[in-house]
């Protein structure tokens, strides 16, 4: 009685049609009522036979599974997450413990060990708006995202810093970022800078209305490009003849936008556990080790496999190109102002005279500044000294 006890609910329905068989049924009845075979009816009327009630367990039923996972590692990997993964969601930790740890482990029963182990895993928030879905390029660098984001990267103790990205919309590949303090123009230019020295000129950008983009009114209203006077992002990506396309709201940047989210779920939490709390370690980390990982993962081909970038034109000096330029008079004594300060140009090894004429005045997105003559190249400067004020001598 002690054994029948034991048997679970469709093990008894099975010996009361065995016991059955073993009385009056014939085995195909038998298979028929159990949706077995008579080979199999007959090997349980043998079991019963042989053993009794508990010759209808299967002969597994209590051993451990031949791929059951140790429970050594079950507690090991439960204290992990709680102690260095904590901030992980459920994928980004299966991953971790595949990748760094060579435990090879399924999402499936990653996510079943942290839920019985009642910890909360973070959940997707859902889009409630309904939106059509904008098919992808067809070529890599066809077109680009470029797009800066604020949040506190570096950890929720130390100040937001804004993580300017340029992503490939056939592909979806993030290329290159920046942890810069805000999204400047010189963070932006360093980016593509980066860019296009890897990949070469795409065939567009896709950009929000930021005003290093663009030309904004002011009130908050914003207008189209205006040729009558662009801004200096504009008139470089003229020079490269790359197209610009402005962006009414964030949800028509969408897939830059997903991008960004997927980097605020995983970047941070890594950065925390390698201790990285400085821009600059960051962006290399980000580089040369994020970037590749989540290309690995979350690439797609692109339609088309010949990409779109173009070759640089042979010649070309971007650092030249992607940075602010304007004209400036210089004056009797070889000076020119250029933002509240006044630089002295030093003499060329070419016996021309400067003074009077007009040069051009680059600031760098390194945030260097050079000087360009016509006829004698660039210039040195140095920052001249102030004159210091004297006092009117009253009687």
């Amino acid at each position: 009685m002690d054994q029948l006890l034991l048997l679970r609910e469709y093990e008894m329905q099975k010996l009361r049609v065995i016991e059955r068989a073993l009385a009056e049924l014939s085995a195909t009845e038998a298979a028929v009522m159990l949706g077995l075979s008579p080979r199999q009816v007959f090997r349980l009327k043998a079991a019963v036979r042989a053993h009794g009630p508990q010759g209808i367990v299967h002969g597994n039923a209590g051993r451990q599974p031949a791929i059951a996972k140790p429970k050594d590692l079950h507690s090991r990997v439960i204290a992990m997450y709680r102690k260095e993964f904590f901030d992980y969601n459920a994928i980004h930790f299966t991953q971790a413990l595949n990748e760094e740890y060579a435990i090879p482990i399924s999402y499936d029963t990653v996510r079943r060990w942290l839920l019985a182990a009642d910890i909360k895993l973070r959940k997707h928030q859902a889009n409630v708006c309904h939106r059509r879905r904008r098919e992808r390029k067809a070529r890599f660098g066809e077109m680009l995202f470029l797009d800066g984001s604020p949040h506190h990267w570096l950890g929720t103790t130390r100040p937001k810093v804004t993580l300017v990205l340029a992503t490939d919309d056939a592909t979806g590949n993030p290329l290159y970022g920046l942890f810069a303090p805000q999204e400047t123009l010189n963070a932006c230019l360093e980016v593509l800078y980066h860019v296009f020295q890897r990949h070469g000129l795409p065939g567009t950008l896709y950009l929000d209305r930021a005003g290093q983009f663009t030309t904004t009114r002011h009130g908050g209203s914003v207008c189209f490009q205006r040729d009558d006077k662009p801004t200096h992002f504009e008139l470089a990506m003229r020079t490269l003849a790359i197209q610009l396309i402005f962006a009414n709201s964030p949800q028509a940047r969408g897939r830059g936008e997903r991008i960004n989210g997927t980097f605020q779920g995983r970047l941070v939490a890594e950065l925390r556990r390698k201790g990285i709390t400085e821009s600059e370690p960051a962006t290399a980390y980000l580089n040369d080790t994020f970037i590749p990982g989540i290309v690995r993962r979350f690439g797609v081909k692109p339609r088309d496999a010949r990409p779109a970038f173009r070759k640089l034109p042979s010649g070309v000096d971007l650092r030249k190109v992607l940075c602010a330029s304007t004209t400036r008079e210089v004056n009797n004594d070889n000076t020119i102002s250029y933002e509240a300060r006044r630089y002295q140009l030093l003499p060329t090894h070419r016996s021309v005279c400067v003074a009077g004429s007009q040069v051009k005045v680059q600031a760098w997105f390194d945030g260097s500044l050079h000087v360009f003559h016509e006829k004698t190249g660039e210039i040195d400067i140095q920052q001249a000294a102030r004159p210091t004020q004297t006092t009117r001598r009253t009687a």
